[in-house]
């Protein structure tokens, strides 16, 4: 009896939805902007100082760990309240083939996929190429010294891709898929992940690789190759920048 009844609460339904998503997306972005400043603030920077980039990448890298806890907690809360766990619920899986399909698939969505989408926006624009470049390339260049490229690194290239998979790619596109459908998932999730980085430009590029690391945790059921992809993906841009900076 007690083994049936234990069966039946583990293929339960989960009960998190898009309010767990929205609320996660809220504390996240809101809640993490606004403890990155007062963190700012307390080592003395000023709002035009952040907004003019004048930030060492070690204070970004500890500024960021507020939205990262928000993209990380979110799905863990609504699991652990709501569901059955991060494992089962949104498939925080990995396998070894997941190395090589993550890089070939974040390699394919940098190199050829985000050209193609940008291409469009920079002739509609008027803007250019270095236009296009410019947040990543201000940030590259305070990557100074081992420090400042283990920053960087650390930041683009490892932490934010985990906490961001297991956010949109978790949570947001489980809860999607819950409410209309897969399809329409992996629209929504792209849109969503594009649109959360605040950067007209590369809007369409960055959803356009948010819809391939979707695509990928739909076909394997698990977030490993999406997060290998995302790791890809940013890595790409970092060694390029610092490579042109050197």
């Amino acid at each position: 009896m007690a083994a049936a009844m234990s069966t039946t609460t583990t293929s339960s339904e989960p009960r998190w939805g898009l309010g767990d998503a929205l609320a996660g997306w809220l504390v996240a972005t809101l809640v993490g902007s606004i403890l990155a400043l007062l963190i700012f603030r307390a080592f003395g920077y000023t709002d035009q100082q952040v907004a003019d980039q004048a930030v060492p990448l070690g204070l970004m890298f500890v500024a960021n760990v507020p939205q990262w806890v928000g993209f990380v907690g979110a799905p863990y809360v609504a699991a652990r309240t709501k569901g059955h766990g991060l494992v089962h619920d949104f498939r925080l899986r990995f396998r070894p083939i997941d190395v090589p399909v993550g890089v070939a698939a974040g390699l394919g969505a940098q190199l050829i996929l985000a050209p193609l989408l940008s291409w469009p926006v920079l002739r509609l624009s008027g803007k250019s190429v270095a236009e296009l470049e410019r947040p990543a390339r201000e940030l590259a260049d305070r990557a100074q010294g081992l420090g400042g490229t283990t920053a960087l690194i650390l930041l683009a290239v490892i932490c934010a891709p985990i906490a961001e998979e297991l956010f949109f790619r978790g949570l947001v596109l489980r809860a999607f898929e819950k409410r209309f459908g897969v399809v329409w998932a992996v629209v929504a999730t792209a849109v969503v992940f594009g649109a959360t980085h605040f950067q007209p430009l590369q809007f369409l590029a960055l959803a356009g690789a948010g819809a391939v690391f979707a695509l990928l945790a739909v076909r394997f059921d698990r977030l490993g190759p999406a997060i290998i992809a995302h790791m890809a993906f940013n890595a790409v841009t970092v060694i390029n920048l610092l490579w042109l900076a050197t």
